[in-house]
């Protein structure tokens, strides 16, 4: 059976900033999905900022700020809005419905898109295999707010005939996993649709179920804000199938490839994610997205591969908040953002360690574009060793260090360690209204990395005395290197805003969501006065 819901069918001036205090006793090392083919010069370099200071943090006394109620007042008229006082369903979660998570190895369904993204009123197909041939259901969600159950049934189809697909092949020389699936499900999206990202739920008669995950775009309409969704890190981390396959770090299995590791230099998004199918999206984006459509933000979406195909769209928009672990990026994507920060456009980069390797796109080999993402992240691997090789932003030939967009760069990381977020210069106007004050002590979101300046690498350039340090969180890595986790904020020449939270485990304190329970109505107020400041910015 095939069912469509509501109406869907089936078929610069330079001022210098406070540098961030930094303790360290030893050089940064690689995490373990971080890639051996980072020098050990190269890391020196990366950690040059760490070597260069000794000093204890000039901090208050911490206070533990742990309270979540809210403090701020949700919008009342936009899209967004209007959506997520559509029926909403907590049915997306497989767990409460008592299905099981199939497991890569023995592949019970799984599937992907033919596209990261889609504009409404275009079609998307969805490849599927289901093992033991066998019926299957799929269920389409859109993710947002709706009274706190955080997804909306948009369309349902099953069941369905389903058929194991071929094994996926690997090259042996890049690591290259490409699964070249036939064409299983072919759904239109319709015209009312609203912008969002979307979840697919597969799941077959004997209850094994598992996700894919696409985003619904709106090319015509301008809203305040443009989420970016950072698929391409998704790819990166896929080692489909689940521990076993090739992503393009080093914990990747199989045989050497030409980067004389287990790893990958080249992905394709023509296969499964891992393990869930959800990707990244269940760690970061989930409580971006929950919360930004409780608060009635009139927002829009789209991932990075449209960054780099369509840069100029980004104009359209006040803010771009890009979300979570935006950690690769293409020069189309840099360019791209910063000529919008460079137009007057806000930037707010709500995550850490992102724009940090360059990557290229390169068709399918059935010839679709931009499928493929191709990274070496060492020059001497890479054919191409120009302005677009595939290394470190920071590192030559490229030499475009992450703080001279995003004010801050990734440090250091830990493996499973989240520490107190340390609030500094509370006076500022991101926290008006939040009840932090210098000191107080946020539990449980700076992790598992973590940005700050380094010297060395240069400033952005900014508009005079608008540079701030908002924390200084001491954090130790994994090689028990002690770095400060700052979040920083500073007006660029264009007036554009450029905020950066530095630490991953932002997302956790805007949402109660799962096993994370650390929200902070201090952090929900700073990321609202963030938000409207983008909106209301006339520069």
């Amino acid at each position: 059976m095939t069912e469509g819901i509501s109406g869907s069918t089936a078929t610069p001036p330079k001022s210098t900033p406070q540098i961030p205090v930094i303790v360290t006793s030893s050089s940064d090392q690689p995490r373990p999905s971080q890639p051996s083919s980072v020098s050990g010069s190269q890391r020196a370099v990366q950690n040059q900022g760490n070597e260069q200071f000794s000093a204890t943090p000039e901090l208050s006394t911490p206070t533990s700020v742990t309270s979540s109620s809210p403090l701020i007042t949700p919008a009342t008229n936009n899209p967004v809005v209007a959506e997520n006082k559509q029926p909403g369903t907590d049915q997306w979660q497989f767990e409460l419905r008592g299905l099981i998570e199939q497991a890569d190895i023995s592949s019970q369904i799984k599937g992907y898109t033919s596209a990261t993204s889609i504009n409404k009123g275009e079609s998307i197909d969805f490849h599927i295999s289901v093992f033991p041939n066998q019926n299957y259901s799929l269920e389409v969600y859109r993710m947002g707010w709706y009274n706190g159950k955080g997804a909306r049934l948009m369309h349902k189809a099953g069941p369905l005939p389903g058929t194991q697909q071929p094994k996926c092949p690997i090259d042996p020389i890049t690591g290259l996993t490409e699964c070249n699936w036939a064409v299983s499900y072919h759904l239109p999206i319709p015209q009312d649709w609203t912008s969002g990202i979307y979840e697919v739920l597969l799941i077959n008669q004997n209850n094994y179920a598992s996700y894919m995950v696409f985003v619904v775009r709106d090319d015509t309409r301008v809203a305040d804000l443009i989420y970016q969704q950072s698929i391409t890190a998704y790819q990166a981390y896929n080692d489909y199938p689940d521990n076993m396959g090739k992503s393009l770090y080093d914990t990747s299995l199989g045989a050497n490839t030409l980067a004389k590791t287990p790893r990958a230099v080249k992905v394709s998004f023509d296969r499964p994610y891992s393990g869930s199918g959800l990707s990244e999206f269940i760690m970061w984006d989930v409580y971006y997205v929950r919360w930004l459509e409780r608060m009635g933000y009139d927002v829009v979406y789209s991932t990075g591969l449209d960054t780099h195909l369509n840069g100029q769209r980004l104009l359209n928009y006040k803010g771009i908040f890009i979300a979570g672990h935006d950690e690769y990026w293409s020069k189309q994507m840099r360019d791209a953002v910063e000529n919008a920060r460079d137009r007057g456009v806000n930037l707010g980069f709500f995550g850490a360690n992102d724009a940090y390797w360059q990557v290229r796109f390169e068709p399918s080999s059935s010839g679709v574009p931009n499928r493929i993402m191709v990274c070496y992240k060492d020059i001497k691997f890479d054919p191409i060793q120009d302005e677009t090789a595939t290394v470190r932003f920071r590192d030559p030939p490229v030499n475009r260090p992450e703080q001279t967009l995003q004010g801050i760069q990734y440090g250091i990381w830990s493996e499973q360690i989240y520490t107190p977020y340390i609030v500094k210069n509370s006076q500022h106007w991101i926290y008006e209204g939040s009840g932090l004050k210098d000191g107080d002590s946020i539990p449980g979101i700076v992790g598992y990395e973590i940005d700050y300046f380094m010297p060395e690498y240069g400033q952005a350039a900014a508009r005079s005395n608008t540079w701030a340090f908002l924390s200084s969180s001491p954090f130790v890595s994994h090689e028990k290197v002690t770095a400060n986790a700052t979040t920083s904020i500073f007006q660029a020449p264009s007036g554009a805003w450029v905020f950066s939270t530095g630490t991953l485990g932002w997302a956790w304190a805007l949402d109660n969501f799962g096993k994370h329970t650390v929200a902070n109505n201090g952090i929900q107020k700073a990321t609202q006065n963030i938000l409207d400041k983008f909106i209301s910015n006339t520069r």
